[in-house]
């Protein structure tokens, strides 16, 4: 008789044990809630939350405010992240955090149903209002989630944690954004975008039932009594004290701004210069999620050797070509090139990013440390695509497409030259979430 045979390697995280018939360990049990929780957040992902700009612009809002929409809350966020990151390190229970958070954020956008029996005057500003708003409870949940991905397990484990994690949401995600699209294109308006937005909620409640079941280590009252209150001027005494964040900080920054430039220009340019319907984006994302998958699980065999990970910052390069192809697109069946650069590249980018912030954060310190990150992310993210709405209006939109092209690689060779992920030959004992050479 053969041997036993190995399951693939998605479903064995899922559902294997780390040997026949023994328990799984802490570390793994957590992983396994983890992949199992991000499936719910893939639902609400690749369907209502990858339309809710794609319903703006078909609520007829002009294209500064299909600008402000991105932008909006980005601002919101800057205002909100220092007190709800000071929030989030006074608290011992971070999963209640980001489950009370994430359920006021579904239930707003599943209000986003009844925008439609409004006035298309005053609808589209409505929509906008709401979502800047609920990025209050979203720095909350930033801040707090990305805290969580960082107890739930060891150092070492981490980054095949992540990509795992990642490739089974763009499983997911590629289902379901196919779904959606084709959903949206074969029932009526407004009942198509009404069910996707209730289904976000839906999918919420799921995330939160996943989530509740983790098992992380205890933090203390007096822990939590020990850790001072930090301000703008302590953040920024924590960043100069810190020199491989703040190297961080600048090269995330400049690619950043590549990033956000056109984040308000996609959708604008897909329905409006290029006539895409709403099943066409849906199989343009599924086909960048499918392809992403398979990028996530080789990563997470790759990542598991420590030298490979200092290369990641190749990825931020290969991401930009992906406004560079959009640009050159002249008809909706040619932003498949596009797509298929994106499922390429932005596992990479995800993966470098998230990880590089835990190796050049404390754990003690991690509140902080992920409330300056989303700081400065939020800027570029605010003022980015206001930027770009704008440089499209006075220019033209192929423009601005070409110009967060040379900024991501700006930002890429930045993270090149000044080291950024490199592995630390020795991690100081004070550095206890450093992954170990």
């Amino acid at each position: 008789m053969g041997g036993v045979r190995r399951p693939p390697v998605l479903f064995g995280r899922l559902f294997g044990r780390s040997a026949p018939g023994a328990p799984l360990s802490t570390e793994r049990y957590n992983e396994r809630m983890l992949y199992f929780e991000v499936l719910f957040q893939a639902v609400a992902g690749a369907g209502a939350l990858s339309f809710v700009a794609v319903f703006l612009v078909r609520l007829g809002a002009p294209n500064w405010l299909v600008g402000l929409h991105t932008s909006l809350p980005a601002l919101v966020t800057i205002l909100a992240v220092l007190p709800m990151g000071a929030f989030v390190r006074r608290q011992r229970n971070l999963v209640r955090v980001v489950n009370v958070s994430r359920l006021i954020y579904r239930l707003v956008i599943a209000s986003f149903a009844f925008l439609v029996y409004l006035p298309t005057t005053i609808a589209p500003f409505i929509q906008v209002a709401a979502e800047s708003l609920i990025a209050i409870p979203g720095a909350a949940l930033n801040v707090a989630s990305t805290t969580i991905l960082g107890r739930a397990t060891t150092p070492r484990r981490r980054p095949s944690m992540l990509s795992t994690r990642m490739a089974v949401h763009g499983l997911m995600a590629s289902a379901v954004g196919l779904l959606a699209g084709f959903w949206l294109d074969a029932v009526a308006y407004p009942l198509n975008y009404q069910l996707l937005f209730f289904s976000a909620l839906l999918a919420g409640l799921g995330s939160i039932a996943m989530l509740a079941r983790l098992k992380l280590p205890p933090i203390s009252a007096e822990q939590v009594a020990a850790r001072p209150r930090v301000g703008l001027g302590a953040m920024v005494a924590l960043i100069r004290a810190t020199p491989a964040f703040r190297d961080y900080a600048i090269a995330a920054f400049i690619f950043r701004v590549g990033q956000d430039l056109p984040m308000a220009l996609y959708s604008i340019y897909r329905v409006r210069t290029l006539g895409a319907s709403d099943a066409w984006i849906g199989a343009l994302l599924t086909i960048q999620r499918f392809l992403s998958v398979f990028v996530y699980i080789l990563l997470s065999r790759v990542l598991a050797k420590t030298k490979s990970r200092s290369w990641m910052w190749i990825s931020c390069l290969g991401m930009a070509l992906f406004p560079l192809t959009m640009a050159l697109a002249r008809t909706p069946e040619q932003l498949v090139v596009s797509a298929i650069l994106g499922g390429l590249f932005t596992p990479g980018v995800d993966i470098f990013m998230t990880n590089t912030l835990f190796q050049v954060s404390t754990e003690e310190e991690r509140p902080s440390f992920v409330a300056a990150n989303t700081l400065l992310a939020n800027v570029t993210a605010f003022a980015a695509p206001l930027l770009g709405t704008l440089l499209a209006d006075l220019t033209y939109i192929q423009l601005a497409l070409i110009v967060a092209t040379a900024l991501r690689v700006v930002g890429g060779l930045a993270f090149w030259r000044l080291k950024v992920g490199e592995e630390q030959p020795s991690p100081s004992p004070a550095q206890p979430d450093a992954p170990p050479a």
